[in-house]
């Protein structure tokens, strides 16, 4: 509770000394003006957070597969015995908008649901099958609108609910000689998170832009409730866009991002990232982006490598 308590008074100051702070600018938040600084119309990502504040309307479509999961078992006395092997795959579908308030204040809500199982007998008894939804929650003010650069800050919520089918663990319970009653195929839980958010956006000039983010908040364990731990990610992404230099409505974007701790479910997801969108309208974007993934199966530092892809659509008001 010390810990929230710190980081909710972190944010508060923040977003109060915000607004005493630099907004400098009156920006047009309308139909997507906002995201063009100093020429450039900056692009959406999955994850890496806008720090624009206008009115919009995301929603995504994505898919992705871990490949070569193994999982060893062993004997009482520490021998391994024999490795499954198979391969993951997860969709995911999802939604978000934003209201402004004002110039420099913006609320939105969101929600988004994942499904993860293994692809054939041996990967769905080793690795099992679950149901995420997230639903998310945040505040940011705009602090700084600048002839090129863009800076903001805010708060980030989300709630999780997952149901996980474990069927290695219910053929491990009968075989160590468990009831069947009690045996545990199915479990089911609810985790939070709360974030703050540091939100950047540079323009080079019209062609080529570039955004960082920091995050640092708190996250409950997935596998204890009521114990916290830290949730941090640190991204960056750069972008192109050769409708200003060559009339072509076409833009690129190459990021990475870091999660840490690295070891924790809840905040250890590490990943590069690739996108491919369409400029051509200011109030309107759509673009694939796909990249490599590094996800945390447990608390244990154990990861699993993946590929994903993501259509993105986003509708600004």
């Amino acid at each position: 509770m010390k810990t929230i308590k710190v980081l909710l008074l972190f944010c508060m100051l923040a977003l109060v000394s915000a607004g005493t702070g630099w907004a400098n600018e009156e920006a047009d938040l309308s139909r997507g003006a906002e995201r063009i600084i100093g020429g450039h119309a900056f692009m959406p990502s999955q994850y890496v957070t806008d720090p624009f504040v206008g009115s919009a309307f995301t929603n995504h479509v994505g898919a992705a597969q871990a490949l070569s999961v193994t999982k060893e078992f062993h004997n009482l006395a520490g021998d391994p015995l024999f490795t499954l092997e198979g391969n993951v795959v997860f969709a995911a579908l999802g939604m978000r908008y934003q209201q402004h308030l004002g110039k420099y204040w913006a609320i939105g809500l969101g929600g988004s649901a994942l499904v993860r199982s293994g692809t054939n007998a041996l990967s769905f008894i080793n690795d099992g099958a679950n149901v995420t939804t997230d639903n998310y929650a945040w505040v940011k003010r705009r602090v700084h609108r600048g002839e090129k650069s863009q800076l903001t800050v805010g708060l980030n919520w989300k709630y999780s609910s997952f149901t996980l089918f474990t069927p290695r663990e219910f053929a491990e319970h009968i075989v160590d000689g468990g009831g069947l009653a009690d045996a545990p195929l199915v479990s089911t839980g609810k985790v939070w998170s709360l974030q703050a958010d540091v939100l950047w956006a540079y323009a080079f000039n019209p062609t080529f832009g570039l955004r960082a983010n920091g995050n640092f908040g708190v996250v409950e364990d997935y596998f204890e409730s009521g114990v916290l731990h830290g949730k941090n990610r640190i991204s960056v992404i750069g972008e192109v866009d050769f409708k200003s230099s060559y009339d072509i409505p076409i833009g690129l974007s190459l990021g990475t991002f870091v999660g840490f701790p690295s070891s924790m479910t809840g905040s250890g997801l590490n990943g590069y990232l690739f996108g491919l969108w369409y400029t051509g309208r200011e109030e309107f974007s759509i673009g694939l982006e796909t990249g490599l993934l590094e996800i945390p199966t447990d608390n244990s530092g154990t990861t699993i490598d993946g590929l994903f892809g993501v259509l993105n659509i986003k509708y600004f008001f």
